[in-house]
């Protein structure tokens, strides 16, 4: 996969050169928002990009009854347009997370130990989350992204 990035960079390189600035902005965009719409719908079936699935939430044990447990759905709000940030340029784009989402994206993306919650004493419990693969590119976006540039390409430049 990684060759066929290296192949399209190449030749992106040389196209891109020849569009103006604001045009190139719009296909970064462009691409941006389809790596976004990728990987939310990845991280919503909570499968990573390499196409294994996320290690399974621990169950949470409700207060309220006795042996009930809690099980949601992973990252629901990690995955808004909100949270889930596009920003394009002339030279490239970046799709990542802002705020306390990214605070929080970064300890499941690399499996780091992070902030869980209190006790009833009142003291901070901390955590190690296991490594789950938020963001990343699979070999169907290589070809939106190749389709995507093609198509804009072809358009005639006003």
């Amino acid at each position: 996969m990684a060759d066929g990035f290296a192949e399209l960079e190449s030749f992106l390189t040389a196209e891109m050169a020849k569009l103006s600035p604001a045009r190139r902005r719009r296909m970064t965009r462009k691409i941006g928002m389809e790596i976004r719409k990728a990987n939310a719908k990845r991280i919503a079936e909570n499968i990573q990009p390499d196409g294994t699935p996320m290690q399974a939430r621990k169950p949470r044990r409700l207060t309220a009854g006795k042996g009930a447990i809690k099980r949601g759905r992973m990252f629901r709000k990690m995955r808004l347009a909100r949270s889930f940030k596009i920003n394009p340029s002339a030279d490239g784009v970046s799709v990542g997370f802002e705020g306390i989402v990214a605070h929080t994206a970064r300890a499941h993306h690399y499996g780091l130990a992070d902030f869980v919650g209190r006790t009833e004493a009142g003291r901070p419990v901390r955590a190690k989350y296991p490594e789950r693969m938020l963001l990343g590119f699979a070999s169907e976006d290589l070809e939106a992204v190749t389709e995507i540039v093609l198509s804009l390409l072809a358009r005639p430049i006003h």
